[in-house]
């Protein structure tokens, strides 16, 4: 039988795989697969980096794809580029932020073709590029990326955002969906059951939104969540012992994937084996087995929702990115992991430096053995 910490194990390293492979080819100009998890009906993206615009690549979106050309761009450079948003007609429910349509203003015949769209796009990772290169409308589509990445919204413009931003690259790629031979657009699980029958695609790897966010979340150090001082603090007149600080989560574009967090100091000289964990909710309290009066730190975790559940096992069900309130219902559980997990790499940061990280997730003693399992698979994935 499998154990539960290879489970995690196998998830973690094959959504790392998906990535990494994604990544490789990204960097490289090639085209990829970019959809939401087969839970969702949603569409699937043929992506590439603007630097693999060649004319071939765009004739191949344009060709098999065959949805609308768009290029993601972040604030920053649609703002270099002179790309305001187009208008908005009262009642439309999209919130994909497009701005108005370009064409390059010189090089292009009519601007339609697969060489001339090649060009325009080309043109917007240009460093020289200004506003005055380009001309709409047009028939290349750029659109606004929001600055937070999938943590601000879960999209497909945002995908390629955190995509660019992994890479190292400018904040510019191609997105084209992918219709079906009825015209319809092709779904996650529509390409999970014909892939055998999307001969154009088969040899194009394919990753899910839900893979781009949570590897950003778990491989990656945070620079939207962090602890902050608290110079301010009421003490139970019981308490026998008065903490040296006590620090809380700013979580930030995390917020909806934590749970309130304060982390007391009673010593300098913290141990492992005597930092308490602790959940309360409005009517019980668990917590990890060391006692509030030997502890040399506590990761007070504080939720009203069902916070002792079991973190899921498939990275999928972490939350439903489809849903109207995205990162809004991700699961108790997920929260409790995550607001843990940032706990324990401010402490690890701040007071264990000549700890690996590791070390100190197995020295630990957790409520939820799950939780444990899973942080140590992170842990193996990423180092």
């Amino acid at each position: 039988m499998v154990s539960t910490e290879n489970i995690y194990t196998y998830e973690l390293f094959a959504m790392y795989e998906r990535l990494h492979n994604c990544l490789t080819l990204f960097q490289q100009g090639a085209p990829i697969l970019v959809g939401d998890d087969g839970a969702r009906e949603n569409e699937i993206d043929l992506v590439f980096h603007a630097s693999g615009a060649t004319p071939a690549n765009v004739n191949f979106a344009l060709t098999h794809a065959k949805g609308l050309l768009c290029v993601s761009l972040s604030h920053e450079l649609a703002d270099t580029l002179g790309f305001s948003l187009a208008p908005q007609l009262p009642g439309g429910m999209s919130h994909t932020n497009f701005t108005l349509s370009v064409d390059a203003k010189h090089g292009v015949t009519t601007g339609i073709s697969a060489s001339d769209r090649a060009y325009t796009i080309s043109l917007m990772i240009n460093s020289q590029a200004t506003h005055r290169d380009f001309i709409s409308p047009g028939h290349v589509f750029p659109l606004r990326a929001m600055g937070g990445g999938l943590l601000a919204r879960a999209g497909h413009t945002e995908a390629l955002y955190e995509l660019c931003r992994m890479a190292d690259m400018p904040y510019a790629a191609v997105m084209c969906e992918i219709l079906k031979e009825d015209g319809e657009a092709l779904t996650a699980n529509d390409f999970l059951q014909q892939n055998c029958q999307l001969p154009q695609f088969k040899n194009i790897p394919f990753i899910s939104t839900v893979d781009i966010l949570w590897s950003r979340i778990f491989f990656e150090k945070s620079g939207h969540c962090s602890f902050i001082l608290s110079s301010h603090f009421d003490v139970p007149s019981h308490c026998n012992k008065l903490p040296l600080a006590i620090y809380l989560l700013q979580a930030g574009l995390e917020t909806h994937l934590t749970t309130s967090t304060v982390i007391s100091i009673y010593s300098h000289n913290i141990t492992p084996q005597n930092i308490r964990i602790s959940i309360t909710n409005s009517l019980f309290a668990w917590d990890n087995g060391v006692s509030s009066k030997n502890c040399c730190a506590e990761i007070s975790l504080f939720n009203l929702e069902n916070i002792l559940e079991i973190l899921p096992i498939h990275i999928a069900q972490f939350c439903d990115l489809s849903a109207k309130e995205g990162l809004r219902n991700t699961k108790s559980s997920v929260k409790r992991v995550l607001s843990q997990f940032r706990s324990l790499q401010f402490l690890n940061d701040f007071y264990f430096k000549d700890k690996n990280f590791d070390k100190l997730i197995a020295e630990i003693n957790f409520i939820i053995p799950e939780d444990k399992l899973f942080l140590q698979a992170v842990c193996k994935i990423a180092n």
